[in-house]
């Protein structure tokens, strides 16, 4: 299924496939060699009835297999002479249209092709791949945010049946639950205190035994489990409308146990760990709901991390400002002293402090962790939380004169399967030692935190793929793209407010030349050079491209044809007086540039008209002996 058509068409597949037999060949070649670039992992180069090449791409999203379809391009014009005289015959093509189309062709070097393929498959793969993780973090972080919403919204005198029945809606609305019920302890069974969906008459009555393997299993791991074998779930009483089952323990301060059962319903890891995450949370509240003073407490935290969490989201351009955000943040909830961030750096195997709180930030800045190693290390290695009420007797640390109070609590950042750092927070305010309710705030917390972090860390990758996709490696100047964009964009304004606009496309003289006296490595650092000191040369409005290989534009805003001109000589002078020799075989003692300017509105007023002019003026300067500007003016065009 084609998702997004080639924006230009290339002229020779354009011509060929208008015939009845060039559509077929060529649409059948693209399906054949899709379905065999799918089962491939690498980028595959190949000929086309028409002897183009074509580059084939694939990309495994999940279930779906994506192929970018790149190229229609020739080795050589001999290539397609070839292809004509051997078989353009059979396309019907007239001469006129033949040679038409081969004044069209694309010429590409396979030595520039092979450099490109993989820079064009790393990028590819990492948009379609950022971008799939990218939407799957805005999902979950949409998700949970809805979640504490409704369940900060809960009011005071709520009962239990309606906070199950909030539970249920808020399941069925973000996971598209089909049924399920919510058991309790009972003696030797599990026995069913609330049930919805639609087959809620049926599950009702049922109750588990807890000897049976399946439950054992889940009771003793304490880990969610899904079950769709029939044997399996026909051994838990359950009739054949069940296809399928998932069982999310959670167990209270007595370890008594209840169960969360999804009838029917399909479940992504992410979406398993996000549901259970939020069992946890109900079930606290379930149990504190009886409790005016409890639930209160509970209410004015779900708030205060709802409050905390909702700010995050407006510093993904601020690393450090949310690295800040998060530890003040996390002391200020837990109530705490003392708090730091660590994340991971070096491959993942090492921990480094992002931020503090209560520390001298100067004491920590060089600290390293490795995974594995101290309480943050094992934490970040085993992805699973610590609290201590005396860390000094339970993991033996001493000398620690900067903290007040033993008690510690240390939580892993986890994004879905990923482990991406480490949050900790020491001293009570009180003096007292956290508790399980500090920890299991501090954990919500840190979904948050995680999800922020990554999204932060996604935010600075897609503006560097951004910067890369308009920046000329070379040169670090802007490239043709930017350079058209911005020259469209600098037009309009000029026809909205009425403003002159001009271009000036500047060509180094006999660089071909240099290329082949002095070697491209030379060539290349020329070219850098240049840039560099055409770049400082410039006015702060002005803006300079590369368009080509030794081909540059300036734009310049608000700027006429005489002050342009001017600025073309200044750059032309400066070239040649500045740009110092370091050549050995190249004949001639200055490197030289010509220079062509065209004016909007007077020499056009649409993008491809007014480069068409400049480059031309730039000709008629080569033309005149070359190291000269020329402004384009009609009456002098050729």
């Amino acid at each position: 299924m084609l998702l997004l058509d080639s924006p230009n068409q290339d002229p020779v597949v354009s011509l060929l496939s208008s015939t009845e037999q060039g559509k077929e060949d060529y649409l059948k070649f693209i399906a054949e060699t899709v379905r065999t670039a799918v089962s491939r992992k690498e980028s595959t180069l190949v000929q086309s009835p028409f002897k183009q090449y074509h580059l084939f791409i694939p990309c495994r999203v999940g279930d779906v297999s994506l192929v970018l379809v790149a190229g229609a391009f020739y080795l050589s014009e001999d290539e397609f002479r070839r292809f004509i005289s051997r078989s353009g015959y059979q396309y019907g093509l007239a001469h006129h249209q033949i040679e038409k189309v081969s004044k069209q062709i694309r010429i590409r070097a396979y030595v520039e092709i092979k450099r490109l393929t993989e820079d064009i498959r790393q990028l590819y793969h990492l948009t379609i791949q950022n971008g799939v993780e990218n939407m799957q973090l805005k999902k979950k972080y949409g998700r949970m945010k809805t979640i504490m919403q409704l369940l900060s919204n809960i009011e005071e005198q709520s009962s239990e049946g309606q906070l199950y029945s909030l539970f249920s809606e808020m399941l069925t609305f973000l996971f598209g639950t089909a049924s399920l019920s919510i058991m309790a302890q009972r003696g030797e069974y599990f026995e069913s205190i609330f049930s919805a969906g639609r087959l809620k008459e049926s599950i009702a009555p049922v109750r588990f035994r807890q000897s049976t393997w399946i439950i054992a299993e889940v009771l003793k791991k304490g880990q969610p489990k899904h079950c769709d074998a029939p044997v399996d779930i026909r051994g838990l009483g359950l009739g054949e409308e069940i296809e399928s089952l998932w069982l999310f323990p959670c167990f209270n301060k007595n370890d008594i146990c209840q169960l969360l059962c999804l009838y029917n319903t399909a479940l992504s890891r992410g979406e398993e760990e996000e549901i259970f995450n939020v069992f946890h949370l109900f079930a606290a509240l379930a149990t504190t709901i009886s409790l005016k003073d409890s639930y209160t407490a509970r209410m004015k935290e779900m708030t205060m991390l709802n409050l905390a969490t909702s700010g995050l989201s407006f510093v993904f351009d601020q690393p450090e400002v949310l690295y800040r955000s998060i530890v003040d943040t996390a002391v200020r909830i837990s109530k705490a002293e003392k708090g730091s961030l660590m994340l991971a750096e070096g491959g993942r195997e090492e921990l480094s402090v992002k931020a503090v709180h209560g520390v001298n930030k100067w004491l920590v800045k060089d600290l390293k962790v490795r995974a594995g190693e101290g309480i943050a290390g094992k934490v970040f290695q085993g992805s699973v939380p610590v609290i201590s009420k005396n860390i000094e007797k339970e993991f033996s640390v001493k000398n620690r004169p900067i903290y007040k109070t033993p008690s510690f609590m240390s939580i892993p950042l986890k994004v879905g399967d990923e482990t991406i750092g480490v949050l900790n927070v020491s001293d009570k305010i009180t003096g007292e030692v956290f508790l399980q309710e500090d920890l299991a705030l501090i954990h919500s917390f840190a979904n948050y935190a995680s999800i922020a972090l990554k999204g932060s860390t996604y935010y600075s990758l897609a503006e560097n793929m951004k910067e890369l996709s308009i920046t000329d490696p070379l040169t670090n100047l802007y490239n043709r793209r930017y350079f058209q964009e911005r020259l469209a964009e600098e037009i309009a304004r000029s026809q909205r407010y009425n403003l002159h606009l001009s271009l000036c496309i500047i060509d180094i003289d006999a660089f071909k030349l240099f290329n082949d006296t002095e070697g491209h490595p030379a060539g290349d650092d020329i070219l850098i050079r240049f840039a560099r000191l055409v770049y400082n040369s410039l006015r702060a409005i002005d803006v300079l491209t590369r368009i080509g290989g030794e081909e540059f534009a300036v734009i310049m805003p608000q700027t006429g044809r005489e002050e342009a001109f001017f600025v073309a000589e200044r750059i032309r002078n400066t070239v040649r007086e500045k740009l110092d020799r370091t050549w050995k075989q190249y004949p001639k003692d200055r490197i030289t540039v010509s220079i062509g300017v065209a004016t909007f509105p007077v020499d056009g007023t649409e993008v491809n008209r007014l480069i068409s002019n400049a480059d031309k003026a730039m000709y008629r300067a080569k033309l005149y002996g070359k190291d000269k500007t020329f402004t384009w003016e009609e009456h002098t065009s050729f």
